[in-house]
């Protein structure tokens, strides 16, 4: 139902008293494109409020419903209630029909645990159960970090991915022969989702997953997260990336690489001058669709 903006929490509470299984309140936003992830809820639209019951409602509950909405003293009165009855989903299942097998560079596959696959030769098969961690290989940004990764990594190189998520980029390095392996992850959930993606991979022990981040949050406290790696991975947002640049390019070994993506490609020209003013030197460029990455070097 469409409501005014004021009015939608208390739409909201008598639904929930009426025996409502669940509630939601949608909001009208205002996206911002001056920082990502920023939004303005906008109060002179209606919202929607959505409930759903386990029962059809008959028709002299839906009046019992009506006269209690009336009731409540709401700026301005309801618009006809909509009903529809609807299918049971187990969502928790639904959602994996979408995600397939996919193929990324010359020889990564990514392949939900779910789905039979016999890989070729030559091929390098990750296996991703991503539960609530961001990083499936669907997204634009996963996908060019991974090609990246398979055209930059050098063998045994020491690899550390901030912002890890589902662990993918972590794994894909163990499994393109690099040498020790971290990441780490503001969400501590998270972690525990890149932890189990690892051991399915049978390669939980070739690489460590911690709750935290470069600077004050860096999980390794008896070693310095200064010339750490020689590969540093950050899929992130365009604005982490600006304000991370110093700590990702001091994060680096001398020769060492930085493969960075999460930005679209109108911010590129920003990533790319933070990371020349952290001492970077950019040396490849991609594009899919409307996202970026890059790699940058670190002298040495």
């Amino acid at each position: 139902m469409r409501c005014d903006a004021s009015d939608s929490e208390t739409v909201a509470d008598v639904l929930r008293d009426t025996g409502a299984a669940g509630v939601s309140i949608e909001p009208v936003l205002l996206i911002s494109d001056a920082a990502d992830f920023s939004y303005e809820e906008l109060t002179d639209r209606p919202w929607t409020v959505r409930a759903t019951f386990a029962q059809v409602l008959a028709p002299a509950e839906r009046r019992a419903l009506r006269r209690r909405f009336d009731a409540v003293g709401l700026s301005q009165r309801l618009p006809r209630l909509q009903y529809r009855e609807v299918e049971p989903v187990d969502w928790a299942e639904e959602w994996k029909q979408f995600y397939r097998i996919q193929h990324i560079g010359r020889r990564l596959v990514v392949r939900p645990t779910w789905e039979p696959y016999q890989a070729k030769p030559g091929e390098v098969v990750l296996d991703l159960e991503p539960g609530a961690a961001f990083g499936t290989g669907e997204h634009e940004t996963t996908r060019l970090c991974l090609a990246a990764l398979e055209r930059m990594i050098p063998p045994g190189a020491e690899v550390l991915d901030i912002g890890a998520g589902s662990g993918i980029l972590a794994i894909a390095a163990v499994k393109l022969g690099s040498g020790r392996v971290r990441g780490v992850d503001l969400d501590g959930d998270t972690v525990v989702v890149a932890v189990e993606n690892a051991e399915r991979n049978g390669v939980g022990r070739l690489v460590e997953f911690r709750a935290g981040t470069l600077g004050e949050r860096w999980p390794w406290p008896d070693e310095p997260a200064v010339r750490a790696a020689d590969v540093v991975l950050a899929n992130i947002s365009s604005i982490v990336l600006g304000a991370m640049m110093p700590l990702l390019a001091a994060a680096l070994r001398p020769g060492g690489v930085l493969i960075a993506s999460g930005f679209l490609v109108r911010d590129a020209h920003e990533v790319r001058a933070a990371a020349e003013a952290a001492g970077l030197r950019v040396i490849d460029e991609s594009v899919e669709a409307e996202w970026g990455a890059l790699v940058a070097s670190l002298g040495g």
